[in-house]
């Protein structure tokens, strides 16, 4: 036959070779399409960052003066809904040709807002009435799609004809002046956590095109006989691997494009992409065309490297390769050496050493784990026959079995040290908060903050009100030294340090800062100076945790009374107070209280239930990366089971002579759950151990120290162990078919 025929003949074999090769096929299929997918979703990193780079691009203001360009006063704040940040851009043109922002067409009139999409869906679903007073103006239009950096994404542009504090901008389209270093952690540890998830899908590429060996070579043996080469083999073997490696690339590529469409309702903390953004790049999409049917070709072929297809049969005859150590520590050598230097995570360079050097350390699992499974196992003597059956069949042959669970062991290791490092971020921010649980705090600048403070305190339902005025005394020791100096009634002081029977005219005061008859210059908000002289010895000043002393960090507070011939009208104030209602919107309407300042009052609620903007990054970063190890333990399950299925097939007639013998099935079941168990356990081992040693390396990316998160841990091995304890479940029937008597004849 000619070569092309040969290829034909493997198609028609793969698709026509009864129900035993549509199932081969549909399961090839399924595993490969999903790994495809994947490998789309990652080749679409490049695309993701490219396009969000020119968003934020595009919104960030320009300062510089341009000739002939009215300026545009800008200022940009933000408010809370419900858990919900919303940016509040206030915008005020000098000109007809002030500039505009991306996705309008005009700037809003005074009185006039744009909404963004996802903020119009959440004024329009707000059935309570408390967010639409906090938008100052009248709804006239939506901002673009696709021009938000995010899809989820609530901004709102305000137009105005009076803006207190705003800067003058000349344009849109800038570098961004400054970059989040927690939002660069956040997104290197993704970065990392997609190369960790990556990993196994090519192990799992090369099991699946597995399936079905053992009949492929009975079927290649009866051509044999039937006269043909054994180049004619390998032809009809690939073409029998590319049916699959083909269909699953058209599963892969329809998988991708329906997560594709809607990966719109996708949001990650503040992060999330269009459609558009997950467009892979053509380089890669030839490549992982072409690298997936290699890939099962190539596996395929590495599978008959040591058998003997014959007239009459096949032959399987290899020895245990001898592993050799230097090179396998290589990758954990250098992975080392890369992270080891602090080379800091604002660069480039730094962040990619720390990710190639993480990288490394995990590869080094797979390399390592064959050669340490061998020196294991051939140290084992004695236990059950069950135990001593899995031995001796690990003895044989270590490296197949541990390849697998290398590539899952893989994926333990980078979730391991990536929800290390978030947990102890997470739990240190919700820490924080939980500190000061029920309380709400209000600041307001000196212009409004008389008003706002009033407006605050009609309110129904607030308490327990605390408040502190805020101004500075500029160089009191004469060395440049900035010291914050506050206001406050008794009441405020005794419950916000340790003071106790404090009298008006009192002052506080860190020790050795200032002493009494010290005359100084106090600055308030509006940068004006007034004259003022300690009038009595101060008391020694000491924060109470969490108190509002604590937060605001004044070094000198004084007593109303103490501060005779001052204004203080001009103070920045700041009030700490609790709702007595049990109304779960009380934080709403302290907020619409307010909503007239906008720009110039600020409401932050602290309590248990609501985590701050970091808290919910790093918990949400969280959730996404176990969600994926998760996944990806799926993928590893089904590798394992089309390993455990070929294993039983292969050993067929092992099995039927075990039987024969007067070994029960049960233990031959229990065999199987050792082999499969013990490269497990031994894989679960190192992977913590090497998880925790990157999460211990990589924790500079953020400003706190290692928190193992040992219930992520747990879950991760519990989820692997029940993964061995279904696949030796799954194979209790083939078991019992091969160890019947009949396997043992032969023609």
């Amino acid at each position: 036959m000619t070569g092309r025929e040969d290829l034909m003949l493997g198609f028609r074999l793969a698709v026509g070779g009864g129900r035993g090769s549509i199932v081969r096929l549909v399961l090839s299929t399924a595993g490969i399409g999903l790994a495809v997918a994947i490998l789309l979703i990652g080749a679409s990193a490049g695309t993701i960052k490219e396009n969000r780079d020119q968003r934020t691009f595009a919104a960030s203001v320009r300062g510089e003066p341009i000739p002939g360009v009215a300026p545009l006063d800008y200022r940009a704040t933000t408010t809370d809904f419900r858990g919900h940040a919303i940016s509040l851009v206030h915008l005020r043109a000098t000109g007809p040709n002030s500039p505009i922002p991306p996705g309008v067409d005009r700037l809003p009139a005074p009185g006039e807002v744009f909404l963004s999409p996802k903020l119009d869906e959440l004024v329009a679903s707000d059935t309570s009435g408390l967010l639409r007073p906090r938008l100052p103006g009248k709804p006239v239009g939506l901002i673009a799609a696709e021009t938000t950096l995010n899809p989820g994404d609530l901004i709102a542009y305000v137009g105005t004809d009076a803006l207190r504090d705003g800067h003058a901008i000349y344009g849109f389209g800038a570098e961004p002046g400054y970059h989040d270093m927690i939002e660069n952690g956040i997104l290197i540890l993704l970065l990392l956590g997609l190369f960790v998830l990556l990993t196994p899908v090519f192990i799992f590429v090369g099991t699946v095109s597995r399936l079905g060996g053992a009949a492929r070579d009975r079927r290649l043996a009866a051509l044999r006989l039937a006269g043909s080469s054994l180049a004619q083999l390998r032809r009809i073997t690939a073409a029998e691997s590319l049916v699959g490696a083909l269909a699953g690339l058209v599963a892969g590529t329809a998988l991708f494009l329906l997560f594709r469409g809607a990966v719109a309702d996708f949001q990650v903390f503040r992060f999330g992409v269009y459609p558009k953004d997950l467009t892979p790049s053509w380089p890669l999409v030839v490549l992982i065309v072409l690298a997936v049917p290699a890939l099962t070709v190539a596996t395929a072929w590495a599978s008959q490297r040591h058998t003997v297809v014959e007239p009459l049969g096949v032959v399987r005859e290899t020895a245990p390769p001898k592993r050799r150590l230097w090179w396998r520590l290589l990758p954990v050598v250098v992975g080392i050496l890369l992270i080891a230097p602090d080379l800091g995570v604002a660069s480039e360079l730094g962040r990619w050493a720390l990710i190639g050097g993480a990288v490394l350390l995990m590869l080094g699992i797979p390399a390592l784990l064959p050669w340490l499974l061998e020196r294991v196992v051939s140290r084992v003597k004695g236990g059950p026959p069950s135990f001593q059956l899995a031995i001796r069949r690990l003895q044989s042959d270590s490296g197949t079995p541990s390849r697998v669970v290398a590539g899952l062991c893989v994926v333990l290791a980078g979730a391991i040290a990536l929800q290390s490092l978030l947990a102890g971020q997470a739990v240190m921010e919700a820490g924080r908060q939980d500190e000061t649980a029920g309380r709400i705090t209000v600041y307001a600048d000196g212009a409004a903050a008389d008003r706002a403070i009033a407006a605050v305190r009609a309110v129904p339902g607030a308490a327990d009100f605390q408040a502190i005025r805020s101004m500075f005394v500029d160089s009191i020791r004469g060395d440049g030294t900035l010291v914050q100096f506050a206001v406050a009634d008794c009441a405020t002081i005794e419950a916000a340090t340790t003071a106790t029977g404090c009298r008006d005219g009192d002052v506080f005061a860190t020790p050795s800062f200032v002493h009494k008859g010290q005359s100084m210059k106090i600055t308030d908000d509006g940068k004006r100076e007034q004259p003022w002289t300690v009038p009595a010895e101060p008391r020694p000043l000491e924060a109470k945790p969490s108190g509002m002393a604590e937060l605001l960090g004044p070094h000198v507070l004084a007593t109303p009374a103490a501060m005779t011939g001052v204004d203080l009208a001009a103070a920045s104030v700041t009030v700490s107070l609790r709702g007595t209602t049990g109304n779960p919107d009380f934080t709403e309407l302290v907020r619409n209280s307010v909503a007239p300042y906008s720009g110039q009052v600020t409401v932050a609620a602290f309590n248990g239930e609501r985590a701050s903007t970091e808290a919910r990054m790093f918990g949400d970063a969280r959730d996404i990366l176990l969600g994926g190890a998760l996944c990806v333990l799926l993928l590893a399950a089904v590798s394992l089971l089309v390993l455990a299925q070929e294993q039983v097939r292969e050993r067929r007639r092992a099995l039927g002579a075990l039987s024969a013998t007067g070994v029960p099935v049960r233990v031959i079941v229990r065999s199987l759950l050792w082999q499969n168990g013990i490269p497990l356990l031994l894989g679960i081992v190192i992977a913590t151990g090497t998880g925790i040693a990157v999460a211990a390396l990589g924790k500079r990316l953020f400003r706190d120290g290692l928190y193992v998160d040992w219930s992520a841990v747990a879950l991760l091995a519990a989820a692997a162990v029940v993964m061995v304890l279904l696949v030796t479940a799954s194979t209790v029937p083939s078991v019992r078919s091969a160890a019947k008597t009949e396997n043992l004849r032969t023609e």
